[in-house]
């Protein structure tokens, strides 16, 4: 015997068939018979003994088969086949199933795929996980001069909260010490900073692109390499290096007709020369999404194109203005740099600081992981993110709990089928693996269909969110979601997932049967226990409630959106939108000084206003929805410091259509040069001029070069800076009269007859005709503008009301099928009431009234749940209560009655039993 074992351990080391099995016992038998008859014994004796010795040959096949074969796979084959068969067979069932559980899973991973791109996916570049993000956190502090903190002026965001301030910006003089004491622990570290729109002339003709400003280790310290031409080198951002250009991939070949084309070649940026020295590779697009740059510009080139002043831009050590990142040495962690920097960054912020305020809350450096890049687009996007994502995880425990629902009441159907299974000797544990390899074959159907919804579904998000962009003419912001293999996996991973936690519950309740009754396959096998509030709840009733629970709770936020979007929609802006373009020109950008700039801006808006169509044409640092400018104004001595500015042309009120309470308009006589009249909102007259007449009193503005202006006129109120927030004092300045802003950019309005989007191409021939040089910006409709500052709202309550009305068919479907169910199995017992004289009525209500204690038990859980769980979004209502009575009332009403409308069908079809049919049907 010890020989068989021994060739068993070569035959484990390969497959064999069953044959060759069967070979190596009568070569064993042989070998035995033959050790025998060198014995004396006879041949036949010596076989029957080898016979006897080694046992039954069939059960020694069946326990050496694990052995040498893989026989876990072969019965997982197994399983697999006969899930298939089964789905085949209950079609009707499976395919609810695999439509429920396709739109969850097909909305998770819809959702998951903008999560990847927002959080998780790293920068495309070598080695992203060596990259570090340099930060600074700091104890809270006010945004004021000279007060409490060194940060004196900032060009860039923060985030504040209620342990500190967190910002990513730093001066130039900081970027610089730190690159100092970088050597040691990085191969490169560089700055770079966003230059927003720039006027960019190719042969002639003038277009917009989006420009950074990067210091000249940016690429190498990167590791990207450019397709054509070669990367900045430290020499190309000094003073007095040549101006050269980097271009995006597709900038190149738009304005090129390719990246070899476009090397060598000059381009005018804001009418300085410069010459394209290299093409980045197509599929970088910088390390920030929110601004996705179309030319790479040396840092130092930021003082030729006037965008900041000398000073400003690089001696100010107070002035926080650049981003900075860096690439670690192999073998360096990151705790190492951030000691080898923390010490010279402290000592630099400390030979910033000028007070004792200054000195006591002095920035503290941290370095993070910068795999990702920048959190521009996570600030502004993560929180909604995770808002949808936690929804759609709703939807996809509903879709589980309705499979589960349709698994257990199929599994009714299957229960003589796993009796005899079980009678003839499978072991409990063998089927409820087969039972979750049938759920989870549903599942991975599932969620290859679910593939194809998330593809819609991300085409969808896609559209409505490129959409709200481009109404306020912003193209620059990328969120690329797309369905990569990192995403796959993880729909992968959800579908298997699904299938165990549906799968589950109707496996471990089909595992169990009475063998005796359920051979006999009545329908009284099981006696159906009717729902009492104050008894357990069976399995299937569990998953209903847990269904409402989690559908009231997709109301609520649906019903708070919804709201709020309307709220919204009503406010009372001040002013008329209706008929308005807009557009924004940067004449400046055209080599203009600023008495020329003054004076082009004035000369267009002559062309407009003559312009047939329109009615009336004014202009304004920005639109009075997206205006946000604060000058430190006074009024008889008194600070104003929640006042906000509108530096505005001739006609403002009248072209807004804004009422004028008293005195006049904005006019000529206000022009550059000219009277310094300026208008104020009522709200800023009764604030500082309380029970006095403000008309011809004057308001001081302090600054480099101090002057005063008088008012001239009262204007109604007018929502300034969006829509949520509460509308401000505001003083209509003219454009021409602040002295320490030099004219820049500028955002035209006009007022036209009919359509304004119709006259888009006759403003940009007028534009033309005035310069060549200067192109036209974010051309769209005030109405489109208001609906881009929307389009949160709007996507949020689109979507909610969308996943709660899927909820809740989704619900209603269990309920359906789960009443359906308790009817059938309790038929005999309705024939015999009706038999007894029950009323059609007594009948329905019986149904019904095991839906309406359902809908309290799940009412009973999730109001408290909602109550609590609303405040969560607290941050996207407006003008509405996260606990509205009217939400949570509309809320309660829409799921009872959606309950009932789900019951009444089963209702209906048990007070319609034969009892005739019924007794006989057992």
């Amino acid at each position: 015997m010890s020989a068989f074992f021994r060739r068993l351990a070569w035959w484990r080391r390969r497959r064999v068939t069953e044959e060759e099995l069967r070979e190596e016992l009568e070569f064993h038998l042989a070998e035995e018979a033959h050790e025998r008859e060198d014995e004396g014994v006879s041949s036949e004796e010596a076989r029957r003994r080898a016979h006897l010795d080694l046992g039954n040959a069939q059960l020694i096949r069946e326990d050496v088969r694990p052995l040498w074969t893989w026989i876990t796979i072969e019965q997982l084959g197994q399983d697999v086949r006969y899930a298939l068969r089964t789905m085949v067979r209950y079609r009707l069932v499976v395919g609810l199933a695999i439509v429920s559980l396709a739109l969850g899973i097909g909305a998770n991973t819809a959702i998951y795929s903008f999560m990847d791109a927002l959080l998780f996916r790293p920068l495309p570049v070598p080695k992203p996980e060596s990259l570090v993000l340099v930060t600074w956190h700091s104890k809270p502090f006010k945004m004021l001069r000279d007060s409490e903190f060194v940060m004196h002026a900032i060009n860039g965001s923060i985030d504040r909260t209620a342990s500190g301030v967190t910002a990513s910006i730093l001066p130039f003089a900081a970027f610089e010490r730190l690159q100092q004491a970088s050597g040691s622990v990085f191969s490169g570290l560089f700055a770079y900073r966003a230059a927003g729109k720039l006027n960019v002339i190719v042969r002639g003709n003038a277009e917009v692109a989006t420009g950074e400003l990067v210091t000249g280790e940016f690429f190498s310290a990167l590791q990207v390499v450019p397709v054509a031409g070669r990367a900045f080198l430290p020499d190309d951002d000094r003073d007095g290096a040549p101006p050269v250009a980097i271009l995006s991939s597709s900038y190149a070949a738009r304005r090129f007709g390719g990246a070899q084309a476009a090397i060598g070649q000059a381009a005018l940026i804001n009418q300085v020369p410069f010459t394209v020295i290299g093409v980045a590779p197509e599929h970088f697009s910088g390390i920030d999404a929110a601004t996705i740059p179309d030319v790479y510009l040396p840092l130092r080139s930021a003082v030729l194109l006037e965008t900041e002043t000398l000073d400003g831009l690089l001696l100010d050590q107070n002035y926080y203005w650049l981003d900075v990142m860096g690439r670690l040495r192999p073998g360096v962690r990151l705790v190492d740099a951030q000691t080898a920097l923390g010490t010279p960054f402290e000592q630099w912020a400390r030979s910033t600081a000028r007070t004792r305020a200054e000195f006591a809350n002095l920035p503290a450096l941290q370095l993070k992981n910068g795999a990702v890049g920048l959190e521009t687009l996570r600030r502004r996007f993560s929180k909604p993110v995770y808002v949808l994502f936690a929804m759609v995880g709703l939807i996809l425990l509903i879709a589980c709990a309705n499979t589960a629902n349709l698994l257990l009441a199929r599994s009714t159907a299957r229960r003589r089928e796993l009796a005899v299974r079980l009678a003839v000797g499978a072991g409990r544990l063998r089927i409820i693996r087969q039972l979750l390899t049938e759920s989870v074959v549903l599942a991975l159907v599932s969620g290859a269909l679910g593939v194809l919804v998330a593809f819609v579904s991300i085409q969808t998000l896609s559209q409505l969110l490129a959409n709200g962009q481009e109404a306020n003419g912003q193209q620059d912001v990328l969120i690329d979601a797309r369905l990569d293999w990192r995403v796959l996996s993880v729909t992968l991973a959800l579908s298997i997932a699904s299938g165990l936690l549906f799968g589950l519950a109707p496996a471990l309740q089909a595992s169990k049967p009475s063998l005796v009754p359920a051979l006999k396959d009545t329908l009284l096998a099981r006696p159906h226990r009717r729902l009492r509030v104050w008894t357990r709840l069976t399995t299937m009733q569990s998953l209903i409630v847990s269904q409402l629970i989690m559908s009231l709770l997709l109301l609520v936020a649906a019903g708070l959106f919804a709201r709020t979007l309307t709220n919204l929609q009503s406010v009372e802006l001040g002013f008329d939108p209706d008929h308005l373009l807009l557009f924004d020109v940067n004449a400046a950008q055209a080599g203009r000084s600023n008495a020329e700039t003054a004076a082009f801006y004035a000369d267009l808006r002559r062309r407009l206003s003559e312009t047939p169509g329109v009615r009336d044409a004014t202009l304004a640092h920005a639109s009075i929805i997206a205006a946000s400018r604060g000058l430190p104004l006074a009024v008889d001595g008194v600070s104003a410091p929640a006042s906000r500015v509108l530096n505005a042309g001739p006609a403002i009120l009248h072209t807004l259509k804004i009422p004028l309470l008293r005195g006049r308009d904005l006019d000529e006589r206000d022009g550059p040069g000219r009277a310094t009249g300026v208008v104020v909102s009522d709200l800023f007259a009764r604030t500082y001029f309380p029970g006095r007449d403000p008309i011809g009193r004057r308001i001081h503005l302090a600054g480099p070069r101090p002057d005063d202006f008088e008012i001239v006129g009262i204007a109604a109120n007018a929502h300034y800076s969006g829509l949520k927030r509460e509308v401000p004092p505001v003083v209509y300045m003219p454009y021409g009269q602040t002295p320490a802003r030099p004219l820049g950019q500028m955002t035209f309005v006009v007022r036209t007859d009919g359509d304004p989007l119709q006259y888009s191409s006759i403003v940009r021939d007028v534009v033309r005709r005035a310069d060549l040089r200067v192109p036209v910006m974010m051309m769209r409709t005030q109405t489109q503008e208001i609906e881009q500052t929307l389009n949160q709202e709007i996507i949020f309550a689109r979507l909610c009301t969308a996943f709660a009305v899927l909820a809740l068919v989704m619900a209603c479907i269990g309920l359906y099928g789960t009443m359906a169910y308790g009817v059938t199995r309790r038929t005999p017992e309705i024939g015999i009431r009706i038999a007894l004289g029950a009323r059609q009525g007594t009948v329905m209500w019986m149904v019904l009234r095991e839906v309406c204690a359902l809908a309290a038990v799940g009412l009973a859980i999730s109001v408290p749940i909602a109550l609590l769980t609303s405040r969560l979004v607290q941050s996207f209502l407006f003008d509405v209560k996260p606990n509205d009575p009217y939400v949570i009332v509309s809320a309660v009403g829409v799921l009872v009655l959606a309950a009932l409308l789900a019951g009444s069908g089963p209702a209906r079809r048990a007070a319609r039993i034969s009892p005739g049919l019924a007794l006989r049907a057992d």
